[in-house]
């Protein structure tokens, strides 16, 4: 059986799949104590518990990631770690690992369950702002293993909100889950009454309130989609993919915030790709433990 992995700051979603169907999944809390230390203890319990035989573990990661081996993760406070190192505690070698960033992770898992073969850019909006590219059901890393880490686009010269990851005015400062929240603050006080309720303030908030005309969650959710749109248009002419999938928490909302996203995008797309396909992810939070589970597959891997 498979198990696919996927790496959150403080909860760790764990998928068991088997003819590429879910046969358990599951949430671990990964706050305090060392992260691969719990997850790979839980698996190691839970297959014990359940007699299940484990062929493969793939793992997503919300950062960047070489070989099992992780540079950082600035989300998570987590940098300098030998994931394989880790896993030789708990399993047999005979247990392949594999990891790579989660959107890539998430867009292998989007590719296979739509069909999609050729070219296919998926972006996650969540705490921060990943991507990932598929082709021909391979993920494409690049020579540093950075492919898709479009949060890190630098593109807003307005704000220029510092990044973690040393930037400012990256992507995912101002069109993330935390992007949005900040521009929430930013515009506040230039609005007499907003039904945005600012004790309680999330991303859905605010566009939940936009649907419903607030002019400041309006003016928020056009300003995060705005930039997220010309990031897009700009990816589409250096891979020019057949579909962009929209995923993570932010895309619950759902039909209205992908329409607004393909507005900016066809704003400032090159025409040639103008019509390119932008719809909501499918699999939702399963994505990544889908994908990661196929990690190592004869018809899902670049070859040795």
């Amino acid at each position: 059986m498979r198990v696919g992995i996927d790496v959150g700051g403080t909860t760790v979603k764990v998928g068991y799949i088997e003819n590429k169907k879910f046969i358990y999944d599951y949430e671990i809390d990964t706050k305090g104590g060392s992260l691969f230390d719990k997850v790979f203890e839980n698996i190691k319990n839970f297959s014990k518990e359940k007699n299940i035989k484990i062929d493969f573990i793939g793992i997503g990661v919300p950062g960047h990631v070489e070989n099992n081996y992780i540079t950082r993760l600035p989300n998570i406070g987590l940098s300098d770690f030998d994931i394989s190192l880790c896993a030789k505690k708990y399993f047999n070698d005979d247990i392949e690992i594999k990891s790579s960033n989660d959107a890539n992770v998430a867009a292998l898992g989007e590719a296979i369950y739509a069909k999609i073969k050729d070219r296919v850019f998926m972006i996650t909006l969540g705490t921060g702002v990943g991507g990932g590219f598929v082709k021909n059901y391979k993920i494409v890393e690049g020579a540093h293993y950075s492919v898709g880490e479009i949060g890190h686009i630098v593109i807003d010269n307005k704000h220029k909100y510092k990044c973690t990851c040393g930037l400012k005015g990256c992507l995912e400062t101002v069109s993330s889950a935390t992007g949005i929240k900040r521009l929430a603050y930013e515009y506040q006080n230039q609005f007499d009454k907003t039904l945005i309720d600012f004790t309680n303030l999330s991303a859905k908030e605010v566009c939940d309130k936009a649907k419903l005309k607030d002019e400041l969650a309006l003016k928020v959710i056009n300003e995060a989609c705005d930039n997220l749109g010309r990031a897009m248009a700009m990816i589409s002419l250096a891979v020019d993919p057949n579909v962009f999938f929209i995923g993570g928490g932010v895309a619950k909302c759902g039909e209205f915030l992908i329409e607004l996203i393909k507005y900016y995008y066809r704003k400032y797309a090159h025409f040639a790709v103008k019509d390119t396909v932008i719809m909501q992810a499918a699999l939702g939070n399963k994505a990544g433990m889908f994908g990661a589970s196929y990690l190592w597959d004869e018809n899902y891997r670049e070859e040795a």
